[in-house]
């Protein structure tokens, strides 16, 4: 059996601070009695420290300027997949898809096993996503790039509250009644700063009034940063 491989590259057009981790391949190719066989290995940034979700829960006194900058890689990772051509949509934007480092602070959207590329919102969509990060419009199987700025709103949420949106719920048929009837998660009354909240129901808001991933870059909300 004769073997060769490809070594693992970064893609150049990847921006470093994408948001996004770098990735690249490892092709293993095999030769036995005549038959080629093929397998590819993708190679990603390693996070040390896991999940937000998990990093979250044990991290529990956080200052409210850590999850604005958390926030803002968050939305940076989100303009870099809307801005391809074809946008690519992530679909199951939520805490337990973001990994940290915590040692320098590095956030970046992973595991995107349930993206797409958006060819119009006319075409009929797959109903997919986790039911407490989904846009009412999800459902309805029509949709565009938005639906992930409303998961993120809701990854907002669950890092303010350490708690996942619409806990008040039991099933995931309640929670479906209540994103079909735009019923805002009780959670959001826990939230403290009201800076955070305003933007939180910015992101949330009935799609018409929601704004784009790049134009969130500009809310109020991250005008420290900005600055």
């Amino acid at each position: 059996m004769r073997l060769s491989r490809r070594p693992a590259y970064l893609p150049a057009s990847q921006p470093k601070n994408a948001g996004i981790p770098r990735c690249g391949t490892f092709s293993l190719f095999a030769n036995r009695e005549g038959r080629v066989f093929s397998q590819v290995n993708f190679i990603s940034e390693m996070f040390a420290s896991g999940t937000l979700r998990r990093y979250r829960k044990r991290h529990r006194h956080l200052g409210d300027d850590v999850m604005k900058h958390w926030g803002w890689q968050i939305l940076s990772g989100l303009v870099y997949l809307h801005g391809h051509k074809p946008p690519i949509v992530h679909r199951d934007l939520k805490c337990d898809n973001i990994f940290i480092n915590g040692a320098d602070g590095v956030v970046k959207i992973g595991d995107l096993g349930l993206a797409t590329m958006l060819h119009g919102r006319t075409a009929p969509q797959s109903v997919i996503g986790t039911p407490e990060f989904m846009a009412p419009e999800l459902y309805e199987e029509y949709y565009d790039d938005r639906v992930d700025v409303y998961a993120f709103g809701m990854v907002m949420l669950e890092l303010a509250t350490m708690e996942y949106p619409y806990s008040e719920c039991s099933n995931a048929a309640q929670i479906y009644r209540k994103v079909t009837l735009q019923v805002r998660p009780a959670g959001l009354q826990k939230v403290t700063c009201k800076e955070l909240a305003d933007f939180i129901n910015t992101c949330i808001a009935p799609l018409e009034q929601r704004p784009r991933s790049r134009q969130l870059l500009k809310h109020p909300y991250f005008a420290s940063i900005r600055n």
